[in-house]
């Protein structure tokens, strides 16, 4: 019995891991994805009355021979990242629309809804054409809402894991982020000589072949902690959760959350109100939409800012921006890394005074000691991201791999967060509407990256240093979370000897 419940829960994981590599989050590729769309002349109608215009990477005026390839300008440019913030906005706004669908009706239902989306997106890429460039306002925006779905329900798969559940769940949410990566196939497919419309239409195939999924998932939901017939409901028979201790969840024997523990985050937040209006919750969506808008800001702008580097070299920034999306590949590695991070104490205890007749001291894994575990993530997110940004400040080339490299972890480490924290510390009842509510506030933020972009094109004469140096500042002010959550802990914890 043992045994197959083992290999059903890794069917289960390997599927959902597949499942989020290849559609969890494509549109992040969008560097990749912006180079085909630019050489196959999107938006190029903008560049008619340009003052400056740009063929097949050399610098000219307007009065080129136009047959030697499409025009780019920044008009274009400015387009081109209308569509990946309205696109990204579709993916944070998916979040609320899927996290309610979730908690109302479960995994089935949202994740139709899901696939449906994803497969309309791709046939609209495959059939648009420089004729048709605002169709991809809606493919991008559709794309980047249905994998949303993938981003707020797999990782609760990490459920059925124990005492690696923060694990599990940084494995899944890193694979949504390597799926930027498929991308990067597309535009070496293109580079081959494969059309767009061969491509996104093998990629629809891929959607409705993953439809296999939803029969392996449960109906509804994985819930937390599991109850005891879980066995009689999804295809997991182990229990893990509570109080009990599992060695064939976490490989070792360990001890989970307590119930007391548990119940007070239920007693602490009652309602879904008192949950989105308390400091911890504001605090988290304000750290959250800081760093989001630092990252989509510049994941946004790596085509222009690439060009100031290479000279417009055609080459040199489609060599650079599959560099950039191939590294996001490396996701789940980052992913597995801060769920290490997060879950590197479960073993340790503390000691809290039992009432018993004996009042005897026993080790229990508090509540807390979880929500301490967290500050670490929270501050190396922070000064990665304010890595990254110091060395995108600096003009040479070769240095912005290492920025790739530290964009792609902070990046990572910021999604892994922001699944497994809510999950933790918030009631499991609300949160697939504590994560929705969280992205598209976060989503309303990054709206803030278009007039970010029009600054630089416009009054700062296409230098982004000072934006960046603004980011950085707003990068320090969102530590306020962790000093938060250090300080919160700290009046909240049983303490040794306590009679609670």
């Amino acid at each position: 019995m043992e045994v197959s419940v083992n290999i059903k829960k890794k069917i289960i994981l390997i599927s959902t891991l597949v499942e989020s590599f290849i559609l969890g989050g494509p549109a992040y590729g969008w560097p990749s994805l912006v180079f085909v769309l630019r050489d196959r002349g999107y938006f190029s109608d903008l560049c008619v009355n340009s003052d400056q215009v740009t063929y097949n990477g050399n610098n000219s005026s307007s009065d080129q021979n136009i047959d030697s390839g499409y025009p780019t300008c920044a008009e274009q440019d400015a387009r081109l990242q209308l569509v990946f913030i309205i696109g990204i906005f579709g993916h944070n706004s998916g979040a609320l629309l899927f996290g309610f669908i979730y908690d109302k009706f479960g995994y089935r239902i949202a994740r139709i809804i899901s696939s449906t989306l994803i497969l309309l997106a791709c046939l609209l890429f495959a059939f648009s054409g420089p004729s048709t460039s605002n169709l991809t306002f809606i493919a991008l925006h559709l794309l980047a809402t249905g994998s949303s779905n993938l981003v707020v329900t797999n990782p609760q798969v990490g459920n059925i894991f124990g005492n690696r559940r923060s694990t599990v769940i940084g494995l899944i949410s890193g694979a949504c982020g390597s799926s930027a990566v498929i991308m990067v196939f597309i535009e070496i497919a293109y580079n081959a000589g494969i059309s767009m419309m061969a491509s996104f239409s093998f990629l629809a195939g891929i959607t409705v072949f993953f439809t296999i999924n939803t029969v392996l998932l449960p109906k509804y939901k994985f819930p937390w902690p599991l109850p005891s017939d879980l066995e009689n409901r999804i295809p997991v028979a182990t229990m893990y959760g509570g109080t009990s201790t599992d060695e064939n969840a976490s490989g070792s024997n360990q001890t989970t959350t307590s119930n007391n523990d548990t119940l007070w985050v239920d007693v602490e937040y009652k309602t879904r109100l008192s949950c989105f209006s308390s400091p911890m919750y504001l605090l988290f969506l304000m750290w959250f939409s800081i760093i989001q808008l630092i990252h989509l800001f510049y994941l946004g702008t790596v085509n222009p800012r690439l060009q100031q580097l290479t000279g417009d070299s055609t080459e040199a920034i489609s060599t650079y921006s599959g560099i950039y999306t191939v590294l996001y590949s490396t996701t789940i590695a980052f992913a597995w890394l801060c769920g290490i991070v997060v879950d590197r104490n479960k073993t340790k205890v503390s000691k809290v005074r039992n009432n018993d007749s004996n009042n005897q001291s026993h080790g229990i894994r508090s509540h807390f000691d979880d929500l301490q575990d967290f500050i670490p993530a929270f501050v190396i997110t922070n000064l990665v991201t304010a890595s990254f940004s110091v060395c995108s400040m600096i003009p040479i080339l070769k240095l912005q791999i290492l920025t790739f490299i530290l964009q792609v972890m902070g990046r990572t480490f910021l999604y892994v967060i922001i699944a497994a924290f809510l999950a933790l510390a918030f009631p499991a009842k609300f949160f697939g509407s504590a994560y929705g509510i969280c992205r598209i506030v976060a989503a309303c933020i990054s709206l803030l990256q278009y007039p970010l972009l029009k600054m630089v094109q416009n009054v700062f004469a296409d230098n982004f240093l000072y934006i960046d140096l603004l980011l950085v500042l707003l990068n320090v002010c969102s530590l306020s979370l962790p000093v938060y959550v250090y300080y919160f802990v700290l009046k909240k914890r049983p303490k040794v000897g306590s009679e609670n």
